[in-house]
């Protein structure tokens, strides 16, 4: 992964140009959740019980991708996303990955926009491909939770870089997850910072990025069982 973003980071000084500025978004991307990966639901749902003393609230199911998932709030407008296959949907891509971890990490984010179309234009303005797929779930109760993704590519930094979410409707799932948990502190790592941060910028995210050995994203958490780091 670090070696990715080294190999772009050519491409970076084209985002600094008069030509990104057709983005229309009225705030920059702040994170919305995180995502936790586990080969089965309930092992994740125990894994985090077992660290933090808080119990995750099912939360419903994704047709498209063959997964479940569990949630819990990290404070206003975010939460911790546990995610595993749904042995009883056909497995997607992501299912598959998911199947094949050994322990629950976490393995991705997402930043929440006020626009996916902006967000997409920002992207497409800095050179990067983006593409834009409408995504929904059953709630437990039958309520339908819609939402657009955006998904921007070519930048090389893999999941370090946030997908992006704009909620459509009905509240956020921050609402029904299990309380007791408080994100205190949320980064990424990396032997590439400056160009890391340079394809953040390009797609206004607020992220904090530090120099490190390797690639990793990092979450420290206030708990009912003090504070814990999730990493992945």
């Amino acid at each position: 992964m670090a070696s990715d973003v080294a190999s772009n980071a050519h491409r970076l000084p084209r985002c600094r140009r008069a030509r990104c500025l057709v983005w229309t978004g009225a705030l920059p991307a702040v994170c919305d959740h995180l995502l936790w990966g586990a080969a089965n639901l309930d092992a994740g749902i125990a894994a985090l019980a077992e660290r933090t003393g808080v119990r995750a609230t099912p939360g419903g199911r994704h047709p498209d991708l063959g997964t479940h998932n569990a949630i819990a709030t990290l404070g206003r407008k975010r939460f911790l996303e546990i995610i595993a296959p749904d042995p009883t949907l056909p497995p997607g891509a992501l299912a598959v990955r998911l199947a094949s971890m050994q322990t629950p990490a976490l393995i991705m984010w997402a930043a929440r926009t006020s626009s996916a179309a902006g967000t997409a234009a920002r992207a497409e303005a800095a050179g990067y491909p983006a593409a834009v797929i409408d995504g929904h779930r059953r709630r437990p109760d039958g309520a339908v939770l819609r939402w657009t993704n955006v998904f921007v590519t070519g930048h090389g930094a893999g999941t370090l870089v946030p997908f992006f979410i704009e909620w459509d409707g009905l509240s956020p799932p921050a609402d029904d997850g299990a309380d007791g948990l408080r994100l205190r502190s949320f980064r990424a790592e990396t032997p590439q910072a400056e160009a890391l941060r340079a394809v953040l910028n390009a797609l206004d995210v607020r992220l904090s990025v530090r120099q490190a050995p390797a690639s990793r994203l990092v979450a420290v958490l206030d708990t009912p069982r003090g504070r814990v780091e999730l990493a992945g």
